[in-house]
């Protein structure tokens, strides 16, 4: 089972496969508290009447988010393959295989060529932050450091630096909780999850439940209601507030909130 299901831990070259312990301990809970919960799918559509053309839709939908999971599946065993590859390319570098992540193809191209030489200080100021988006003639441009803030005012992207109290977004489980804020932005992360925290992401993945089943709340920048956070956020019952576009990036670790997920809010305890 460990051989068949290693990679799932692989969201990206920055992620290792589980080891056999990870995998033990990742699936523990389940062994202890195995899902009893049904979803009676079928029982529910007799009871409601829902009418042929509501249920096509239903079904279709249904199928959409197989499809959405199945598809992540396959990019995880995609980046599982790939990792000896990201691995050679970074020996080959002189640099760790992570961060072979923050070169453009490009740049990685142009060093073996012998045309570009790749600097530590490119890769680390990149580390501390960037911005990618193509110019008009449809180049790939990456920038960093100060040139960042020069492109967002271009852009008239820059935000009011000032902090904003209210985080609106769409409701994904209602309820109401309130706590401190954990900022999940990878696994390395998860560890920072307690009971009773609010876990707040940019998007949730499979490898997040642990510290999910943690979590009084879960915020998040992207999603929709059939979202991963929205659902495993129904599963545990918990309240889950998705599409806030920005929660990451207002909120910071240790701030108090207060998550209303029956009117959609998320307001900041001064």
């Amino acid at each position: 089972l460990y051989e068949k299901y290693k990679w799932l831990s692989c969201l990206d070259i920055h992620n290792d496969p589980w080891t056999r312990k990870d995998f033990a301990n990742n699936i523990e809970p389940l062994r202890k508290n195995p899902p009893t919960r049904v979803i009676p799918f079928k029982n529910i559509i007799n009871k409601l009447k829902i009418s042929p053309v509501d249920l096509d839709y239903l079904l279709m939908a249904q199928k959409f988010v197989y499809i959405k999971d199945a598809r992540d599946d396959y990019r995880r065993q995609s980046v599982y393959h790939a990792l000896p590859f990201f691995a050679e390319i970074g020996r080959r570098m002189g640099i760790a295989r992570i961060d072979v992540s923050y070169l453009k193809q490009a740049e990685i191209i142009g060093f073996f060529a012998g045309q570009e030489k790749i600097s530590s200080s490119l890769i680390g100021e990149r580390k501390r932050g960037f911005i990618v988006y193509l110019d008009k003639k449809e180049t790939l441009v990456c920038l960093q450091g100060n040139e960042i803030k020069i492109a967002l005012r271009e852009f008239r992207l820059l935000k009011n630096e000032k902090k904003e109290l209210e985080i609106v977004g769409r409701i994904a489980s209602s309820g109401k909780a309130s706590g401190r804020v954990v900022i999940v932005r990878g696994v390395k992360d998860l560890g920072n999850v307690n009971t009773g925290d609010i876990l707040v992401a940019v998007t949730t993945h499979p490898d997040y439940v642990p510290a999910m089943r943690k979590a009084a709340a879960i915020i998040t920048d992207e999603g929709g209601i059939t979202s991963h956070a929205a659902i495993v956020s129904r599963e545990f019952s918990i309240p889950c507030i998705v599409g806030t576009k920005h929660a990451t990036s207002i909120l910071k670790d240790g701030d108090q909130i207060e998550v209303n997920a029956v009117e959609g809010k998320i307001t900041q305890r001064l």
